[in-house]
Order: C-alpha cells, then sequence, then structure tokens
C-alpha cells in the first residue's frame, strides 16, 4: 500500500509540474503576442506620424513655394527703366535673379520629401521664373544680337571614339583630332547661315544644325539664360558659365561640357555622344549608347533609354569655382551614381538600362 502511495504521490507531482510548465509556457506566450501587438501598434502610430509630417512639409513646401514665385513675378513686373540707369537696373535685375537662384537652392533642399513629379514641377517653374526675369532684362537692357564663334572643321565620318580619343587617364582634348586646317575666328550667327529661326525664339541662346564644328560659349553670352543645342552632329562644345537650363535634343556622336547650372538639364533623342554636365536635376529621355560624367544635387531620371553609363563630374576650368559660387550648386553634394529609370519598376534590383564606367576606363583629365 505504501508503495502504491508513494507511486501516487510521484505522478501527482509530475503532473503537477507538467501543469506548471505548460502555464508558463502560456504566460509567455500571451505575453510576445500582447508585446507584437503593443510593437505593431507603435510602429503604425510612427508611420500615420511619419506620413503626417511629409504631408506636412510638402503642404508647407507647396505654400513657401507659391508665395516666394509669386513674390518674384511681382518685383519683375514692377521694374521699369523710367529714370535708372543700365548700371542701376543690372543691380535691380542681379537681385531678381539672386532670389529666383535661393529658391532654386529651396527646391533642391526639399527633394529628400518631394515626390518625382512635386520636384519635377517645381523645377519646371523655377526655370520659366528664369525665363521671364531674362526676357525682362533683355527687354529693358538690350544686347547685341547673340552670336558665338565657331571653327569649322574639316568633315570627316562620325566616329564615336573621336572627341575621347587617347589613352584612359591621361589628359585628353575635348574637340576632334587632326583638324590642322579649321577657320580660328569664323563669327556665325544662330539666327543665319546654318540656322533656324524658329528653334532659337524657344531659347534665349543656342548651337542648331551643325555639324563637325567646335563650339565655345562663354559666360557673358549664357549666364542665366535658357540655352537650346539641337541637331548637332559630331560636335565638340564647351559651355562656360552658369546658364539657368539647358535643353539637347538630336545629339549626335557630339562631345559637349557645361559648367554649373543651377536649373535643369534635359537630354532627348542623344546617342553615340559624351556629355560633361553639372547641375540640379538631370532629365534624359530616348537616348542610348551615351556617357555621362556627372554631378547632380538630386536624383537623376531617365526614361526610355537604354546603354548609358556615368561616373562622377571632372570637367575644370579658370572661373569655375566663381562660376559653383553663382549658381549656389553644392559641391559636396552629387548623386551622379543614384539613377531613377521610370521604366523600371523592381525595386529590388538596378535597372539593366544604366551602368558605372568602370573606373580604369574613366577619361580623367579633360583639355580646354
Amino acid at each position: 500500500m505504501a508503495a502504491i502511495n508513494g507511486h501516487r504521490a510521484v505522478e501527482n507531482g509530475n503532473k503537477s509540474e507538467d501543469y506548471n510548465e505548460k502555464k508558463e509556457r502560456m504566460i509567455e506566450k500571451i505575453q510576445r503576442r500582447q508585446e507584437d501587438r503593443v510593437a505593431d501598434l507603435k510602429k503604425r502610430q510612427e508611420e500615420r506620424q511619419d506620413r503626417s509630417s511629409k504631408s506636412e512639409s510638402v503642404q508647407f513646401f507647396i505654400s513657401t513655394f507659391a508665395n516666394e514665385k509669386s513674390a518674384i513675378e511681382s518685383r519683375v513686373k514692377t521694374v521699369d527703366g523710367n529714370g535708372k540707369t543700365k548700371p542701376e537696373l543690372i543691380s535691380i535685375f542681379d537681385g531678381i535673379t539672386l532670389s529666383v537662384q535661393k529658391l532654386q537652392k529651396y527646391v533642391t533642399d526639399s527633394a529628400l520629401f518631394l515626390t518625382a513629379h512635386d520636384l519635377g514641377r517645381a523645377q519646371e517653374e523655377v526655370t520659366k521664373l528664369y525665363v521671364v526675369v531674362n526676357d525682362k532684362r533683355e527687354e529693358l537692357i538690350p544686347k547685341k544680337k547673340f552670336a558665338f564663334k565657331a571653327r569649322k572643321k574639316e568633315t570627316q565620318q562620325p566616329n564615336n571614339n573621336s572627341k575621347i580619343s587617347g589613352k584612359i587617364g591621361a589628359s585628353v582634348k575635348p574637340s576632334a583630332p587632326g583638324k590642322e586646317n579649321r577657320k580660328e575666328d569664323d563669327v556665325v550667327n544662330s539666327t543665319s547661315r546654318n540656322g533656324d529661326l524658329s528653334l532659337f525664339s524657344q531659347f534665349q541662346c543656342g548651337i542648331f544644325n551643325k555639324t563637325d564644328e567646335e563650339i565655345k560659349l562663354n559666360g557673358s553670352e549664357i549666364n542665366g539664360k535658357d540655352v537650346g543645342l539641337t541637331n548637332l552632329t559630331s560636335c565638340t562644345v564647351q559651355l562656360y558659365g552658369t546658364p539657368s537650363a539647358i535643353h539637347m535634343d538630336r545629339i549626335t556622336n557630339c562631345t559637349i561640357f557645361c559648367g554649373p547650372v543651377p536649373g535643369s538639364v534635359f537630354v532627348d533623342n542623344c546617342k553615340d555622344s559624351t556629355l560633361v554636365l553639372s547641375c540640379q536635376q538631370l532629365r534624359v529621355h530616348h537616348t542610348k549608347d551615351t556617357k555621362f560624367y556627372l554631378h547632380v544635387t538630386s536624383r537623376g531620371i531617365i526614361e526610355d533609354t537604354n546603354k548609358v553609363q556615368f561616373a562622377p563630374y571632372n570637367w575644370t576650368y579658370a572661373e569655375i569655382e566663381n562660376d559653383y559660387q553663382r549658381s549656389e550648386l553644392d559641391q559636396g553634394r552629387n548623386s551622379w551614381d543614384d539613377i531613377d529609370d521610370f521604366n523600371w519598376l523592381a525595386s529590388d534590383k538596378r535597372s539593366p538600362n544604366w551602368s558605372l564606367i568602370p573606373e580604369n576606363e574613366r577619361v580623367t583629365v579633360w583639355d580646354n
């Protein structure tokens, strides 16, 4: 009997231990569920707060941007030449242009929380402001008809390597070699010989319908202006200064350099070319087999584009530091390798339509 009672006591003890273990496991399970529930609730609250914060930031940006834009437009409308000297007018327009540049910087600084659509729309509005300001400046401070110096080159078959021939990493001239007989001082008006008046009227200055030419435009010709480059083949173009925006269309087998652009660079229908660009925003459409040496302070955008490559901007010239100060572009911020392909929807893979230029294949020095 004692043995039976002892056996039952052991069984009851084991059952008690099993019950306690099950109880503890159940309590732990309930606690984990509660902790997960609290963590999930906290995460949802943070997400709501983040969405609310972003929404408030966007709404504040839209309101502030609209007010600043309206103020600049009002200043432009109230400027008149009555009783003002040329230096006084220049000072007034320089002040207005500075306000546009500050607005451009505000757009750049807000790029982190703006959608691509809102950012692009704001940038387009800033570009329009530059045009309005410069149209009014030209009205009250007329200049001579725009012209540029072009150096005619001998006719040759297009060659994609002609503009950057030579050893990678060595000093490379941005113009095609073997042009000993070109004319040095052939003055060409962009609306006359080989020009297109309808194209020229869309921009404040530009280069149109050229083949096998080397062309340089200085800051005095393009600063603060909307520049157009259209229908160029086998040309080398160097843009010194700070144009407000650059529009490229139908560019084939060209090498194009530009100083800092406080606005946007738009590239369309470009192929077999090298573009050395510094800008606030880059938008590329219908382009292929083209290399970009890029400084951009927001995320570059490509669409309907393939076989394009990117490397950091590395062009330099005597006045480039002054031009950067004038443009207010942040030299310390460069998203040259962060490109958004509007035709590529996968978020876990980079688009196959663009790549980085291998370091051992990059041109490191350009001769001016």
